[in-house]
């Protein structure tokens, strides 16, 4: 089996998430020289990489747990003090760059924002008032729409497990993958052929993620074969994803390519160190970046580059540490690996 001492997965979602922060960096504040960088990035890949190293640890961490609740509550410890937290206080504070009063401000737009973000309906509710609205982009954390997939994914694994041990865990993975392979390439299908931006929209939600999701999740259960062969599947992922990039789309075969790819860096790539002493900053910096970017445009601290760089690297570093220290870990469980190691 894998060990879970030295790996590299805490590197690997560190890099992920700031991959997803330069992109966002680029599209927030349209300048130049941030979007000539950001070009050499993906942040597709990397929430599709996220996905699938969620689908490799979160099934671990159901096969590792003593009961369904106590999965579920190491689920909902790991992430819901620190997403309700950037929720409430972005709300809080953000009246004070607001344009709007107090009365205007603590409307029913105030109260939808709270409630539909909490529930992670992000996408009903994603604008404060007179927050942002001389922005490029006005949504205050457009990066939260991937966390309801992920709440979603948790609570499939249960059931996932159960109709594999009913059936075929073969044959149960194959067949999310071809139903999430199929439901991706009929919305790309509807998109090209009515050109209506709602199927690209849904192409990238739930049914369509299943395909990284369970690709992540077959590589845990096939681990050791996957570690017996790893250097052939390697180059063969590496052809593949080449193929598909940059000569024709096989997109049936795009994510276990990536997951390959993915989980070979994370477990049989030479380890580059030990990261998460610091503390699992990963999730702080992804929930965070999106308003303190948005934040930074509006106090036009990116007219000067080196400034609003600056600003906002030291910005998300303390936030994603203080996230850490203070909202996250204090909730784990002592068996964390972040508490036992």
């Amino acid at each position: 089996m894998m060990n879970r001492d030295r790996n590299n997965f805490d590197i690997l979602r560190l890099i992920l998430s700031l991959i997803v922060v330069i992109v966002h960096t680029a599209e927030l504040t349209k300048i130049r020289d941030i979007e000539v960088i950001s070009s050499y990035f993906s942040s597709v890949f990397a929430v599709d990489a996220f996905f699938i190293v969620s689908g490799f640890l979160i099934f671990m961490s159901f096969d590792k747990s003593s009961s369904y609740i106590n999965y579920l509550l190491k689920r909902v410890r790991r992430i819901a003090p620190a997403y309700a937290t950037v929720i409430i206080l972005s709300a809080i504070f953000l009246f004070f760059i607001s344009s709007k009063g107090v009365d205007e401000y603590l409307s029913l737009e105030f109260i939808r924002y709270i409630i539909f973000n909490l529930l992670t309906l992000n996408f009903l509710q994603p604008t404060l008032a007179g927050v942002f609205e001389h922005n490029p982009i006005d949504a205050v954390n457009g990066a939260l729409w991937t966390i309801k997939i992920e709440v979603i994914f948790y609570l499939l694994v249960p059931i996932i497990s159960y109709i594999s041990i009913k059936s075929s865990r073969l044959y149960t993975f194959l067949t999310i993958y071809i139903l999430a392979i199929s439901y991706s390439l009929i919305m790309i299908w509807l998109y090209n052929s009515t050109n209506s931006e709602i199927f690209l929209k849904l192409e990238k939600q739930i049914p369509s993620q299943l395909a990284f999701f369970i690709s992540g999740a077959s590589i845990y259960y096939l681990y050791d074969r996957f570690k017996a062969h790893s250097t052939i599947l390697l180059f063969i992922s590496i052809i593949l994803l080449t193929i598909h990039h940059y000569f024709i789309e096989i997109y049936p075969l795009y994510p276990i390519s990536l997951a390959i790819f993915i989980i070979y860096f994370a477990t049989q790539f030479r380890y580059l160190g030990d990261v998460g002493k610091f503390g699992d900053l990963s999730f702080g910096i992804y929930i965070w970046h999106f308003p303190i970017i948005q934040t930074l445009i509006h106090l036009n601290l990116f007219s000067n580059l080196f400034v609003g760089i600056t600003s906002l690297l030291l910005t998300l570093l303390t936030l994603s540490l203080l996230s850490w220290h203070y909202i996250e870990r204090p909730f784990l469980y002592p068996s964390s690996h972040y508490i036992s190691s």
